[in-house]
């Protein structure tokens, strides 16, 4: 069982909710992103979500599209985010660390510096070593997604697939034979930080999956503060929370640095206390 399979076991047995948190590596910088991480963890956070910035990250609202810009400015590499990755790992042996990111970031950066265009076990090798323990490919291809699923399986790196509102009942399936770790749940139609619409009609979608996989979902869109994360708790494995931290890391020029971790630390523990 990988460690984000475990993880889940364990927050199942202590019958609580997982808190997965996402914010993008390099916003501000690489140096205070890895505080900003290190922070989130120490307040709670079950599984760490590191965003890979990328040029045009269309299913990003426009909070996080403005951090993935910021990320680029200062030229942040997925080499880099490697780096730090590996160190989190260090210091966080049992939080599993999964990066977000776009089809194009890890086939140019991870492929071509291997010289070749397949997901091999250099590459996955490589991953391993710096601490990941998941990918999220926002776009990848259906066609291409079993290939790499089964070559990250061999070093026990989950691939983690999203399902939302528009996936019908016959690609779900398919997602669900080639995932593994937990699904990714979009609660709504729309893009990060946008409103949830029907709750009800996201718990009877939620509900169904979780009849047809022993794969935790996860709910993320929309999930702003303690009381839509309790309520979505009720009936999943766990919440995503990305951008009303992200939010807060963008109030950098306003706030002392010291401000922005403790009202991020506040943050995580008050939803981390709300799905317990």
């Amino acid at each position: 069982m990988s460690i984000i399979g475990s993880t889940f076991e364990q927050i199942k047995n202590n019958n609580s909710r997982a808190l997965v948190t996402y914010t993008v590596a390099g916003d501000p910088d690489l140096k205070e992103s890895e505080k900003i991480i290190e922070n989130i963890i120490s307040s709670g956070a079950d599984i760490i979500e590191i965003g890979v910035p990328f040029s045009d990250p269309m299913s990003e609202g426009p909070v996080i599209q403005l951090s993935h810009e910021r990320s680029l400015k200062n030229k942040t590499s997925l080499e880099e985010i490697l780096k730090l990755s590996k160190r989190l790992k260090k210091k966080f042996n049992k939080t599993p660390i999964v990066l977000m990111g776009y089809f194009n970031t890890f086939i140019n950066s991870l492929e071509i510096a291997k010289g070749n265009h397949d997901i091999n076990d250099d590459i996955c090798r490589e991953l391993k070593n710096h601490g990941v323990d998941g990918l999220i490919i926002v776009d990848l291809p259906f066609e291409e997604s079993e290939e790499i699923y089964n070559k990250l399986t061999e070093f026990d790196i989950d691939l983690i697939r999203l399902i939302s509102p528009t996936t019908n009942d016959l690609r779900i399936n398919e997602i669900l034979s080639n995932s593994s770790g937990f699904i990714y749940y979009v609660s709504l139609k729309g893009i990060t930080g946008a409103e949830i619409d029907s709750f009800n009609a996201l718990k009877e979608r939620v509900e169904s999956i979780k009849k047809s996989s022993r794969i935790p979902v996860v709910v993320g869109f929309g999930i702003k503060d303690k009381k839509t994360a309790k309520k979505m708790s009720v009936f999943s494995d766990g919440v995503v929370v990305g951008s009303a931290i992200v939010d807060i890391i963008s109030n950098k020029q306003d706030l002392h640095f010291q401000d922005i971790f403790s009202q991020i630390s506040k943050f995580v523990e008050g939803i981390k206390s709300s799905i317990q």
